[in-house]
């Protein structure tokens, strides 16, 4: 939270789970545990130290919502009054499974509390539509087998239900408590940004490893594909007022699979055999696709390592197909099965990849299945188009107040065989048209590039930001993703040791 101040950073909602003292020694035994002795973190914590910070990085009608023992209520609710803290009510999680213990001797404890307080000014209530009045109540299970990571892990309903509540789309939530990460996993499932705080090496690492492998994958591991990236790319996306989302190089698409917040997807790609693979995965049952390539593996073999025979059957029948009649399921096992799962094709119009090792599991499968399902409800218009074309497609098809750009072409200074295709003067088209879209369009843009790598720097993204850097009446804003994830203008950094990866946007 010190930090936070410095770097004047505001949020918009507190939720948290601190440690509330109520460990002791006894004999009761439960599942993983002797009764509720939860570690030495759980004692002698200050109630109230912590509370005495957050007046300063919360916004005028922020919410703080937090956990604890109803023991210590009254200490919290009085610090947070002296501090001018409007209390508003106590909430109840009810659990549907309590925890029994020495039922004939007393009640069994079915619920534990968080307190409601905001700070003055205008707070989010988000009534449900046709609900008359929300009672200050949220009956759900406890977190219980592979889905539980910490001894004292809130259920995702609750946390999720208080959410949706209390904040909006787009708000940043702090969690400086984090546990087992799961505030700020439901935060980033509900299009709420966040920042989690947690002291235990242990719980961090197990947070960074859940938020982490709850992003969307992409189906195969296309050369360049910025799933290493997502969680950067997202943080400086925009969630409000975004009506349409354009991905101009789409790749392995998993950009456009990732971003929840627009209602409309324009997704392009100019290579033709990625278009109808993308193609296929977009608009095709998640389930289906699955089956179609299990009958594929079946028929080849290519089950069991190695498979070498099989694929290379399955290539040879591929290939010999015209070009016209070739079947896109055949041509998404071949990749799946490929080396490093690329997509290459000859002068004669051969693929011509050999044998990888790639096995297929389950989660092989599972990676498939929430890609597709992440396009389920989108509404998506895919193209196979020079970029520059598809561009001036969507600019006549989109209000242009509402569209947000995503380019991530092939980097001209990058040694990918990917990239060979891509020349100086298609780079300098692109950069012209970046300047069009600002200057002309007035539309918001995202760039994926990079400035240095082995030793070769980008003259032409370095002049175009030097000419550009006062667009808008502001300074393009440049995210340099190697260095921390940290902000920073590249006349800032020595570029002579390290390769220098940046997200850059015009807004």
């Amino acid at each position: 939270m010190d930090k936070m101040f410095k770097q004047n950073i505001k949020v918009d909602a507190i939720i948290t789970d601190p440690p509330y003292n109520v460990s002791r020694e006894n004999n009761f035994k439960t599942i993983g545990r002797n009764g509720i002795n939860f570690g030495d973190w759980d004692s002698n914590f200050n109630q109230v130290k912590w509370l005495k910070k957050i007046n300063r990085i919360l916004k005028p009608g922020g919410s703080v919502i937090i956990f604890n023992d109803w023991k210590n209520m009254g200490l919290i609710s009085k610090e947070l009054e002296n501090q001018g803290f409007q209390i508003k009510d106590l909430i109840r999680w009810r659990k549907s499974s309590p925890m029994p213990r020495n039922v004939n001797r007393r009640y069994v404890g079915d619920a534990e509390y968080a307190l409601w307080v905001v700070k003055p000014g205008k707070w989010t209530f988000n009534k449900p539509e046709g609900v008359h009045y929300l009672r200050p109540e949220i009956l759900s299970g406890v977190a219980l087998g592979k889905g539980r990571f910490h001894p004292t892990q809130k259920a995702s309903k609750v946390i999720e239900t208080l959410i949706e509540t209390h904040t909006e789309k787009g708000d940043l939530i702090f969690d400086p408590f984090s546990g087992s990460g799961q505030i700020s996993l439901s935060s980033h499932k509900l299009n709420r940004f966040f920042i989690g705080a947690e002291i235990d090496t242990k719980y961090w690492k197990v947070s960074k490893k859940r938020i982490n492998d709850s992003l969307i994958k992409p189906a195969f591991n296309h050369l360049g594909n910025k799933y290493r990236m997502i969680g950067k790319l997202e943080s400086v996306m925009p969630i409000k007022g975004i009506e349409n989302f354009v991905d101009v190089f789409a790749g392995s698409c998993v950009v456009s699979a990732s971003y929840t917040s627009a209602k409309k997807y324009y997704i392009n790609d100019g290579d033709e055999n990625l278009y109808k693979i993308i193609n296929f995965l977009v608009n095709t049952n998640k389930k289906t696709i699955v089956e179609e390539i299990e009958k594929i593996v079946n028929k080849y073999k290519l089950d069991t390592l190695p498979y070498k025979e099989g694929y290379s059957k399955l290539k040879e029948k591929y290939n010999k197909t015209t070009i016209k009649n070739r079947d896109t399921r055949e041509l998404l096992t071949l990749v799946l099965f490929g080396f490093n799962q690329q997509i290459r094709f000859n002068r004669k119009n051969e693929f011509n990849i050999p044998a990888g090792k790639t096995q297929w599991t389950d989660y092989q499968k599972e990676k498939i299945f929430k890609f597709v399902q992440s396009f389920e409800n989108k509404n998506t218009v895919i193209r196979n188009d020079d970029f520059e074309d598809f561009v001036k497609f969507v600019l006549s098809e989109t209000n242009k107040s509402e569209t947000i750009f995503y380019f991530d072409p092939p980097y001209l200074i990058t040694d990918a065989t990917y990239n060979y295709s891509w020349t100086p003067e298609e780079e300098t088209r692109l950069l012209s048209l970046l300047e069009k879209l600002t200057k002309e369009y007035k539309v918001k843009w995202i760039l994926s590039n990079v400035l240095i790598s082995k030793g070769k720097e980008n003259f032409l993204l370095k002049e175009f930001i030097e000419k550009n850097k006062g667009l808008n009446n502001e300074k393009l804003n440049i995210i340099d993703i190697n260095l921390n994830y940290s902000n920073s203008n590249y006349q800032r950094k020595s570029y002579k040791e390290n390769d220098q990866e940046i997200i850059l946007r015009n807004f």
